[in-house]
């Protein structure tokens, strides 16, 4: 009778588990993103970073063994912001982060805010330092591991509730490596859904300037479903002209480092639809001169995260005297820089909402 009894909770108990993974499953699908994947690759698992390209502005990503030298932790990813003054990683499952102290990294201390999942690892942050997104395993999530997006919350020093992306992003197997270009508008993520053993798909993508999702008043719940699945990238490319220009801004991406741009050349992202690469681009007459002085305060900020970066360096090598000069230098330097990026957040937004009425 114990037996039976014993047998009859473990089934009551895995058929509540099934209803509440299959009501998971449901409330992500009715609110699946339209997101227009420009194209996909398949690749060896163990290989999968050599087909993200980042803008140096988005940071770098390597394997724990090529960044810290070791054999440790084979599956573990590394994330280096742009500074490259502060990184991200996995370690025995959490996550930790390690800032650039002289010229060692600091102690790991482990991320706060995150310990209700399991599995954690493949972490971004994008430019902002706010905004993270990592991999993990949990009970809201639909199987294997899930992309969440958190938010970093300076006042706490620790993460918010973290929230599960959804579809098309998440599915039953595992989905990781959420990365973001956001000066290029071309975002990628992982997969081994219908792939064999040892191999993982890279989509690319265009990020959402703000989310979208399919509605069931225009779409019946086949096409959503596939859709969710991602069973054909085809399907999302509408007209394909957003895709054609995706795949410009990926072409650009992948031949600047040896490319030399010219006198007045940039690439800025208006929308899905719209990227200027010169000031004749620019509509509104005001935004000529809002972008030069974008391009100016960009100079200055690239001059000192570079003098901030030799002067982290030089810290650690330094005497008691000079630290103390340092560590006054660096600050007033770090502040300058928090009144620059905010600058230039706010030339960004003013000259993309101008642009963006008067297309």
């Amino acid at each position: 009778m114990r037996y039976l009894r014993r047998l009859t909770l473990m089934l009551t108990a895995l058929t509540a588990l099934t209803a509440s993974a299959q009501e998971t499953m449901d409330d992500m699908l009715a609110s699946t993103q339209q997101v227009v994947f420009v194209d996909s690759v398949v690749v060896d698992k163990t290989e999968f970073l050599n087909a993200y390209l980042l803008n140096p502005e988005a940071g770098t990503l390597q394997t724990y063994g090529q960044f810290f030298k070791t054999d440790a932790e084979p599956y573990s990813v590394v994330y280096q912001n742009e500074l490259g003054d502060k990184c991200f990683f996995s370690q025995k499952g959490r996550l930790y982060t390690s800032d650039m102290i002289g010229n060692q990294w600091s102690t790991p201390a482990m991320l706060e805010g995150l310990g209700q999942y399991q599995r954690l690892n493949y972490p971004f942050m994008l430019a902002d330092g706010t905004t993270f997104y990592f991999a993990a395993i949990s009970n809201e999530g639909l199987g294997g591991l899930d992309i969440y997006v958190s938010r970093y919350d300076s006042e706490s020093g620790s993460f918010l509730k973290a929230e599960n992306i959804g579809m098309p992003f998440n599915s039953e197997a595992n989905d990781y490596m959420y990365v973001i270009n956001e000066s290029d508008s071309i975002g990628y993520f992982a997969t081994d859904r219908r792939q064999p053993e040892g191999k993982v798909c890279i989509y690319t993508f265009i990020p959402n300037q703000t989310r979208r999702v399919y509605s069931t008043d225009d779409y019946d719940e086949e096409v959503i479903r596939s859709r969710a699945a991602i069973t054909s990238i085809k399907d999302t490319w509408g007209n394909g002209q957003a895709r054609k220009r995706a795949l410009a801004r990926i072409e650009q991406l992948r031949n600047r480092p040896a490319k030399k741009k010219a006198s007045g050349e940039f690439c800025f992202v208006v929308d899905d639809d719209h990227v200027y690469t010169s000031l004749n681009d620019l509509r509104n007459a005001d935004n000529r001169d809002r972008m030069k002085q974008l391009q100016e305060q960009q100079q200055k900020l690239a001059k000192l995260d570079s003098e901030l970066d030799k002067a982290r360096r030089y810290y650690g090598k330094a005497t008691t005297n000079e630290r103390l000069t340092l560590h006054e230098e660096i600050l007033n330097k770090e502040e300058e820089q928090l009144q620059l990026q905010a600058s230039i957040r706010q030339l960004e937004r003013l000259i993309r909402q101008t642009e963006q009425s008067s297309n």
